[in-house]
């Protein structure tokens, strides 16, 4: 005797009708465009402070989460992985430090947009995350739709696109006009869209000539832009995928030493050593471009106890240095665990660390290998590059890409004991 299924009840869960993929599609490619950093200082290449524009960001993310709740009907469904719950703690720890403030507005206004950002992405659970490939594909679009806009932008105002490095190097280096992106966030795009689409070619989800289009594309900006860190970055998240796939151990191995005979060339081969040094002095190279001198200063500043536990205030993302006769100089922290410090404490570093523990838990136990491979990419660029870039204590581009590594190992892994238990 056969059982036929009971016509779902408008009203109910099980009635909750699935909108257009590409409607959700589009929704991601929004959100990820409103966590990037629009930076004042592409039309100012002179300028300093490296701002961005705050409203418009915040304006797009609250229409996007706007339509999103409007097209989630009453009593949906989510889940949310454990890595997103530890980041749902850093936001109410970060709250409570804000009223400690002498300004709390402020920091309660990027914590805000930081809670839409999380309660959006639980959101969409339904519609793209209980099937991870679904993210995997939204993402891949994101990052393919900013590309876009940087090809966009070297017809549209070539002379702007093109951004010298006279204080730190010889050349130019591509950054974004249509969107204002500087050279860093461009090589970011690349070196996710590369990342994503060879995991794709590998793993037989891209046809062969879409992914190698997107991976020349995505090399092309790495390359434009100069950005070292997005290249080191994504060659750490490329190994660690292949790592964490491979069965055998001589495989694993294998994983390690041709990408180290690739770096011994990357070093060796005239041009390529021209980009990977742009111009700079010795001491530019051992100082990460100046880098370490924040880094100094944020380490060795004498502090209260207080201010080492809460921090400075979520915002405060540069130092104040004292050269010579008194002249003063205000430093980026490009580094985003002693930026968690300085901004929001001792306290903020453990739980967000343990956020990032948490997420490679989750990928470590998925057991897609190509949902596995796609988590291990983002995490490891996270894992390196969050050592000379800022981000994970906002809704940034990199925190977006832990969320998202988190979501689909979790995803994945619920998805195969739904499977056991049916079975």
């Amino acid at each position: 005797m056969q059982a036929t299924l009971a016509a779902p009840v408008p009203g109910t869960v099980e009635h909750e009708s699935e909108r257009p993929g590409w409607f959700w599609l589009l929704l991601w490619c929004l959100f990820v465009l409103g966590v990037q950093p629009w930076s004042a200082r592409v039309a100012s290449p002179q300028g300093t402070t490296g701002s961005t524009n705050s409203m418009a960001k915040g304006l797009l993310l609250g229409a996007v989460f706007l339509v999103a709740l409007a097209a989630t009907k009453p009593g949906f469904r989510t889940r949310v992985n454990p890595a997103s719950w530890i980041y749902v703690m850093y936001v109410l720890f970060a709250c409570a430090t804000a009223f400690l403030l002498a300004e709390p507005m402020g920091p309660l206004t990027r914590l805000a947009r930081f809670l839409i950002g999380l309660v959006f992405v639980f959101l969409l659970w339904r519609p793209l995350v209980q099937v991870p490939e679904r993210l995997v594909r939204a993402h891949l679009w994101a990052h393919l739709l900013l590309a876009a806009t940087v090809v966009l932008s070297l017809a549209y105002s070539p002379s702007q696109a093109w951004r010298p490095l006279s204080s730190l190097g010889t050349g130019s280096r591509l950054q974004g006009v249509i969107i204002p992106m500087l050279p860093p966030r461009v090589g970011e795009v690349g070196a996710i869209l590369l990342g994503l689409a060879l995991i794709g070619l590998i793993c037989r989800k891209l046809a062969v000539l879409p992914a190698l289009t997107l991976i020349g594309l995505g090399g092309v900006l790495i390359a434009a832009s100069r950005t070292r860190t997005s290249a080191a970055a994504v060659a750490f998240g490329l190994v660690i995928a292949l790592i964490v796939t491979r069965k055998t151990w001589l495989g694993r191995f294998a994983c390690l030493v041709v990408p180290g005979l690739l770096g011994l060339a990357f070093l060796t081969i005239g041009s390529l050593h021209d980009w990977l040094l742009r111009g700079q002095s010795s001491r530019q190279i051992t100082s990460l471009s100046g880098r370490t001198t924040s880094w100094h200063a944020v380490v060795d500043e004498k502090v209260s106890t207080q201010t080492m536990i809460i921090g400075h205030g979520l915002g405060n993302k540069r130092v104040l240095l004292t050269r010579g006769e008194g002249d003063v100089d205000v430093m980026a922290i490009d580094n985003s665990w002693l930026g968690l410090y300085w901004e929001t404490g001792l306290l903020a570093v453990a739980i967000v660390g343990l956020a990032l523990i948490v997420a490679w838990v989750s990928v470590l136990r998925a057991p897609t290998p190509y949902v596995k491979a796609c988590g291990a990419l983002l995490l490891g660029y996270v894992t390196a590059a969050s050592l000379n870039e800022s981000g994970l204590s906002d809704l940034s581009s990199m925190t977006v890409h832990l969320l998202v590594a988190a979501a689909i190992c979790d995803a994945d892994r619920l998805r195969q004991r739904r499977r056991s238990a049916a079975h």
